[in-house]
């Protein structure tokens, strides 16, 4: 999470990692590879590695955003560089990528969210939005909205890749490695490698979370699903 005062800023810098954030509350001035991109609530922006910026608040509140970031830099790597005169090139012809999200354009809930290994039995009342991914130009990282109808769910699983969620409506019945919690708007939690975990909506409001894959999941068996295990194993 980050925030900036209003007045605030961070001169030009750059980083030696995939950089996407989603602006929560406020507005935010991003100055990046040449230009200046004004956002507001629920716009994101994705700013690859190398790429230099700035960060202006230049409103009377102040601003917040959620933000992730891949890979974690080698212990001799000086992952933050702030820069003084011309910045260096840009490696990639798309440096950065802006957007903005409206609830209208998550798909209607259903048993199929897109990606690979998520058996229909296994998933129901979801719907995905991949806001930052491999098609806008990221290679470490996802970033996602997420939002469960009531009764909707995801059963025990886990993956090979590390998911953080942040909850912006709504309740989830969250079950995390055997413990079960009860998260609302404002809450987060975070899932790692093996670790087993699951979602339940059984309130009466639809529940929407942004959440985040590090690294990106691979083309196949993006999820193991405890209870397709156990089948394949009775057979």
């Amino acid at each position: 999470m980050g925030e900036l005062d209003a007045g605030g800023h961070v001169d030009r810098h750059l980083h030696a990692f995939e950089e996407a954030f989603y602006v929560l509350g406020g507005r935010l001035t991003l100055e990046v590879a040449g230009s200046t991109q004004r956002l507001g609530p629920d716009d994101f922006a994705f700013i690859d590695r190398g790429v230099a910026h700035g960060l202006r608040n230049e409103g009377a509140e102040t601003c917040r955003w959620f933000e992730v970031s891949a890979p974690q830099p080698g212990g001799d790597l000086e992952d933050t560089v702030f820069v003084d005169g011309r910045a260096p090139e840009a490696e990639t012809p798309t440096p950065y990528r802006t957007g903005h999200f409206d609830v209208h354009q998550l798909p209607e809930p259903s048993s199929s969210i897109g990606l690979a290994g998520f058996g229909n039995a296994n998933v129901g009342g979801a719907a995905l939005k991949i806001l930052v991914g491999s098609e806008g130009g990221a290679s470490q990282l996802n970033l996602m909205v997420v939002q469960y109808v009531h009764g909707g769910f995801i059963s025990r699983h886990d993956h090979a890749f590390e998911e953080g969620f942040f909850f912006q409506e709504g309740e989830i019945e969250a079950e995390l490695d055997g413990e079960v919690h009860g998260l609302q708007a404002g809450d987060c939690c975070w899932s790692g490698v093996r670790s087993v975990h699951a979602f339940r909506n059984r309130a009466e409001r639809p529940v929407r979370w942004l959440e985040t894959q590090v690294p990106q999941p691979p083309s196949r068996y993006q999820a193991r699903f405890i209870a397709d295990w156990d089948r394949f194993l009775d057979r």
